[in-house]
């Protein structure tokens, strides 16, 4: 027998808490919420450098923004859901089921794989896109090996050079545009480090294997490297859903549109559970 609620969250990261935050501020005692971590927080654990608040990088912040969830908030952490079926149950990976009448949907975004992309060449070891190389250095203790290559001067690819260059690795940052595009406060976090920026270029071409040797840009020039890192972009998390969203789930976060700041994926967050109150009526 499906456990059932008015409204289910799917996500822990910042969009879903609050949204869980908002819908128990406003009365709403029957909701849950899913999270495939073993605790609420999403990407923000992965994030080491500051940013999220006055003097906060983004464990600091996920840590404050969790301080106040209610505990009598229903929590299935450390499973996610597999499915959604057409009379509006989640199905988990665990097997349990999950009813609800409206759902909230904030399952963040996913970077496009260096595969998408007209590069040729072998897929040696060390290549990895940047968000993953994130979670494996500062939730799993991984050290990569330098020098490294980042495509794409979003605001992934810059926080990762910022990162690499303090683990001492040789960073070249490639960026397609002529300039660099992520936000102005993750450039200037740069400044002063040894970083090599290419500009109007991309990467042609991957070399070596199985150990990744080397890459040859647009412009062909080849930069040696034993790590290649991709940030060449977020897509919404929704294959959850349809293409048409039914009208019984509402989207926030990351997985609705991409958003640059933290601030307004909680804003969204909030705004998704007044919503999903509104289709309970």
């Amino acid at each position: 027998m499906a456990e059932r609620y008015d409204v289910l969250i799917v996500g822990g990261g910042a969009a879903g808490v609050a949204a869980a935050k908002a819908l128990w501020a406003a009365g709403c005692r029957s909701a849950a919420l899913v999270e495939e971590k073993p605790c609420l927080g999403g990407v923000l654990r992965q994030c080491v450098h500051p940013g999220f608040g006055p003097g906060l990088d983004g464990r600091a912040y996920a840590d404050s923004l969790v301080q106040d969830f209610p505990p009598a908030f229903p929590c299935y952490l450390g499973t996610a859901v597999a499915a959604l079926e057409r009379d509006r149950t989640a199905v988990l990976f665990d097997g349990r089921k999950i009813g609800f009448r409206v759902l909230i949907l904030a399952t963040g975004c996913r970077e496009i794989p260096l595969g998408a992309l007209p590069v040729v060449g072998t897929r040696p070891r060390s290549v990895f896109k940047a968000g993953q190389m994130q979670e494996m250095i500062n939730c799993h203790g991984f050290v990569p090996q330098g020098p490294a290559v980042i495509l794409g001067s979003g605001d992934v690819g810059l926080v990762m050079a910022w990162q690499l260059l303090r683990l001492g690795l040789a960073v070249t940052l490639v960026e397609q545009a002529d300039r660099m595009t992520g936000l102005l406060q993750n450039q200037e976090r740069l400044a002063g480090l040894p970083l090599r920026f290419v500009p109007n270029a991309t990467v042609r071409e991957i070399q070596g294997f199985p150990d990744l040797t080397g890459v040859v840009l647009s412009d062909g020039q080849t930069v040696p490297c034993r790590t290649l890192l991709s940030a060449v972009g977020l897509r919404p998390e929704r294959e959850l859903l349809p293409a048409a969203v039914p009208e019984w789930a509402v989207l926030a976060g990351n997985c609705r549109r991409i958003h640059p700041r933290i601030e307004s994926v909680l804003l969204e967050g909030a705004e998704a559970a007044g919503r999903a109150m509104a289709l309970l009526r």
